[in-house]
């Protein structure tokens, strides 16, 4: 830079006007390339419906996960990392925008034009793409950009929101791992094989393609484990189900819950409810399922494998030092915890365990972080972009009303003491405050509060919300949930005060809306449709 500047002034000295004009800005575009040089590479791997607790980082000592094991070993492992809410759309939102539900309006999973119910969908779409995002600001800031996998935030054809490089499939939701149409940077063509080993193969060549010269983001989104009906009821076709069959994985062994039999009994029985895998019915066939377990340990392993690879090409392409990798998964899910399986959508009324909300997430970044480090400092999903644009250093930048926080520091300096804040997580009729003793859930219109004492009763088996001697706290933890939502939440998708959602809410359960909010509005695409940002 200093050769820059002295460049710089030896041209404003002496060229003529024109000249002048012309090279201070190839010389600011040289400086600007130069500021984003020296910026690391960020590889953030995400999961879909993954528990920590299926990783050997986490203390599963019967799935094999040697790979991203690694990445604990040679990184910086958080205990207390969790999502904001109970399915995919809304915490892949969140991750990419710094904002809760209730202010982007993503509330649960989106449909896409296989499951629109009917409805018309357009050709072009995209969730949040009026607001500032992650890759957005990143492809703005000199990074080349590309996304690899599951999206579920938009239209599927083409790259939204800052990507150059887009490689995903035409649905959101796994239907299964083999045969399915992918659209890869322009090109459309159906995979025979399985989508796990195609993603870890194109985020090979997103590598191979990078330089020294420009730093780059990849999202490797890989759509497994997935462990949700009806996949993880189906013979899983992968290297690792031998191995398993042999050596099966324990699993919870608990009866059905409460609300679980009542999803189930809301729904008939039939082979449509098998088919689409909703409905309570798939689920309860899951649970204390040992060929699921089987199938759900087989995919984390194959996940497993891909990031090995993908480890693998970084290093061999000298990209790896200037690399930081993160791993994590976009929200947790049960598989016989409570006598539940799947994620928040499954059950009704829904309610939120802390199994739920808990996600893995691993920091990497050789000679930077700390190797063999683990912190149980707790963060939330919406603290996530601020965190890397800080840690890159783009800390600067504003994300607009975003409640997140940095924890840059903790990655820098993850032993030294300091306060946790406080966590919070939201699903359309429920809204939780989790702190480092207690869990407490507010329920709106359906359901019934909850508290939860996690030091004396860690497996949430005693609800303390109705009994005398916990009212004070309940009263603190409810003024502390209205405040944090009283200060976040859009009008437009408060759901809890008249708001609505993009595109989908709870379906035929929204009347319980309408009901209460008269005109509610229906959910739809009535937001800005201008994209924040472009592509230079």
């Amino acid at each position: 830079m200093a050769v820059l500047t002295r460049t710089l002034e030896s041209t404003l000295e002496t060229a003529p006007t024109m000249r002048r004009l012309v090279c201070i800005a190839v010389l600011l575009l040289a400086a600007v390339s130069g500021f984003a040089a020296d910026r690391p590479n960020i590889l953030l791997i995400m999961t879909d419906n993954q528990s920590p607790s299926l990783l050997g980082a986490y203390g599963n000592q019967d799935i094999r996960t040697p790979n991203i094991d690694a990445l604990a070993a040679e990184g910086l492992r958080f205990t207390n990392a969790f999502a904001v809410n109970g399915v995919c759309s809304p915490t892949r939102a969140t991750l990419l925008t710094g904002l809760v539900p209730s202010q982007h309006g993503v509330h649960v999973a989106l449909p896409d034009r296989r499951m629109s119910g009917g409805k018309s969908m357009p050709e072009v779409w995209s969730a949040i793409q009026e607001f500032r995002t992650l890759p957005q600001t990143l492809s703005d800031a000199g990074y080349a950009t590309g996304l690899v996998g599951k999206w579920h935030l938009g239209t599927h054809e083409q790259a939204q929101l800052g990507f150059d490089y887009w490689v995903t499939f035409g649905s959101g939701h796994t239907s299964d791992f083999y045969d399915e149409e992918i659209f890869d940077n322009g090109r459309v063509y159906e995979e025979p094989g399985h989508m796990t080993d195609l993603w870890t193969r194109k985020a090979e060549e997103f590598i191979r393609q990078q330089s020294a010269d420009r730093p780059f983001f990849l999202f490797l989104s890989y759509n497994g484990p997935y462990m949700l009906p009806p996949v993880v009821l189906r013979e899983p076709r992968n290297a690792h189900v031998e191995y398993y069959r042999e050596h099966p994985p324990a699993m919870p062994q608990e009866p059905v819950h409460p609300n679980l039999m009542n999803m189930a009994n809301r729904n008939k029985l039939s082979d449509i409810m098998f088919k689409v895998g909703f409905g309570g019915w798939p689920q309860i066939a899951a649970l204390n399922n040992q060929d699921a377990m089987i199938n759900l340990a087989s995919e984390m392993s194959t996940v497993d494998d891909g990031v090995g690879r993908v480890m693998q090409v970084l290093k061999e392409s000298g990209l790896d030092d200037n690399t930081l990798v993160v791993f994590m998964s976009d929200q947790g899910s049960l598989y016989g915890q409570h006598g539940l399986w799947g994620n928040t959508s499954a059950w009704w009324p829904p309610t939120t365990y802390d199994e739920q909300m808990r996600v893995p997430l691993i920091f990497r970044h050789a000679n930077t972080i700390s190797p063999g480090t683990s912190t149980d400092f707790m963060v939330r999903q919406f603290d996530f972009m601020r965190t890397v644009l800080d840690y890159v250093g783009l800390g600067n930048i504003e994300i607009e009303n975003s409640p997140g926080e940095s924890y840059a520091e903790v990655l820098r300096h993850p032993d030294a003491q300091r306060e946790s804040p406080a966590v919070f997580h939201e699903y359309v009729t429920t809204r939780v405050i989790r702190t480092q003793r207690w869990l407490f859930q507010k329920a709106f219109l359906i359901g019934e509060d909850v508290l939860y004492d996690l030091e004396s009763d860690p497996q949430q088996t005693r609800n303390l919300a109705g009994e005398p001697a916990y009212a004070a706290v309940v009263k603190n933890m409810e003024a502390r949930l209205n405040d944090f939502f009283g200060r976040y939440a859009d009008p437009r998708y408060d759901v809890w005060k008249g708001g609505t959602a993009k595109l989908r809410l709870l379906g035929r359960d929204d009347e319980i809306f309408s009901q209460q909010f008269p005109g509610w509005q229906n959910p739809g695409l009535g937001f800005e449709q201008t994209v924040f940002g472009q592509n230079d």
